[in-house]
């Protein structure tokens, strides 16, 4: 296979503060920095080369953007607009950009959408601002909604709303994203764009990457296939582990996380299906691992009704919910549950550190 190197500026895909060239983690939230050079496979991240391309090629390289990163302020609007729409092609959507709508037949008047993200059933309306500042203007969020509302009216598709801005958020715009959040609509920042573009290519495929969106975008997709007469539900959660001196008991090894975990999940019939482990080092030393688990549970489909129809709540009555939508949803928690309870993950409800969480990256059904 070919392998392509790209080269962009070092910032935390978590909080978006600048990094140091030789620092591992960040030192503002303690996420793991993902450095200038990234290797990307041709045959499997073909959108992830060309999105990292965009976001570092100069004025004269292309016409599309002028911008080289976040933060450029010469048309850095464009490469907004060209790096979320990659973002969403690696999705598995199709994109269109500056799509035109007609609100009123008669007269004509028409509003038009920096990028149109749609498949079968979802079109994501994602309205792409260069921020010169931190805080977003609530005139444009208030625009966004109305167009959506207009929109949701003239079809049957779910219709989700992304208010995408240059800037890095401090914390002023909590306001404007608890109010797109009412009306199934988000806001993503400078720092959270950077973090999907770290994503893409820490979970390696297109497949995971999609549904690390669908999830973030709160789209639940029903299962395509069927394994072997059964419904595979697959869920990924990435943890961290304790320091070693705090590890009291075994040795501090990851196969000793592993055992502690597979125990716990005892005969409820679900599976460690794949394991990726990562040494956190600092001066050569290890201080934690960080696991990222896929866990397996097969299903017929006569159970899957029994489980819902059994855990089935009053709000999923009132939110249209399915039995897949159900299952997955106390599959889930149940999973959550074994790892907060699991000896040597590093868990903290309250605290913001990065690892002192225990994050869900996705889920599929097939």
């Amino acid at each position: 296979m070919t392998g392509y190197n790209f080269e962009f500026m070092a910032f935390c895909g978590a909080c978006g503060k600048k990094s140091d060239d030789k620092d591992n983690f960040c030192r503002g939230c303690g996420e793991k920095i993902i450095h200038q050079t990234v290797s990307i496979v041709q045959e499997n991240a073909e959108i992830v080369k060309e999105e990292y391309r965009l976001s570092s090629v100069s004025k004269d390289e292309t016409d599309e953007s002028s911008g080289s990163h976040i933060g450029d302020q010469q048309k850095s609007g464009e490469w907004l607009e060209a790096t979320i729409a990659h973002i969403m092609k690696y999705a598995g959507f199709t994109t269109k950009r500056e799509e035109r709508f007609v609100f009123n037949d008669s007269t004509g008047d028409h509003f038009e959408i920096d990028v149109l993200a749609t498949d079968p059933n979802n079109e994501i309306f994602v309205e792409c601002k260069d921020v010169q500042g931190i805080k977003m203007s609530e005139k444009t969020m208030y625009t966004l909604k109305g167009q959506l509302d207009d929109y949701r009216k003239r079809t049957s598709k779910n219709v989700v709303g992304i208010l995408a801005m240059t800037a890095k958020d401090d914390g002023r715009n909590r306001g404007i994203h608890e109010s797109l959040q009412k009306q199934n609509s988000f806001l993503w920042d400078g720092s959270f764009i950077e973090h999907l573009q770290n994503k893409m290519v820490e979970l390696g495929n297109a497949e995971d990457f999609r549904s690390y969106i669908l999830q973030h975008l709160e789209i639940f997709e029903g299962p395509k296939t069927k394994h072997e007469g059964d419904y595979d539900f697959l869920l990924k959660f990435s943890c961290y582990t304790i320091p070693p001196d705090q590890y009291v008991g075994k040795s501090f090894d990851v196969t000793n996380f592993i055992e502690e975990i597979t125990s716990r999940l005892g005969s409820s019939g679900v599976r460690i299906v794949n394991k990726k482990f990562e040494q956190l080092k600092d001066k050569n030393e290890v201080f934690a691992w960080k696991l990222t688990l896929d866990f397996s549970l097969l299903m017929k489909m006569i159970e899957i009704e029994s489980f819902a129809k059994k855990h089935k709540k009053f709000s999923d009555k009132i939110k249209r919910r399915d039995e897949f939508q159900i299952t997955c949803r106390e599959y889930r928690d149940s999973i959550e549950s074994v790892l907060q309870n699991t000896y040597g993950i590093r868990y903290e409800k309250k605290s913001k550190s990065i690892f002192d969480q225990i994050s869900f990256e996705g889920q599929r059904i097939s």
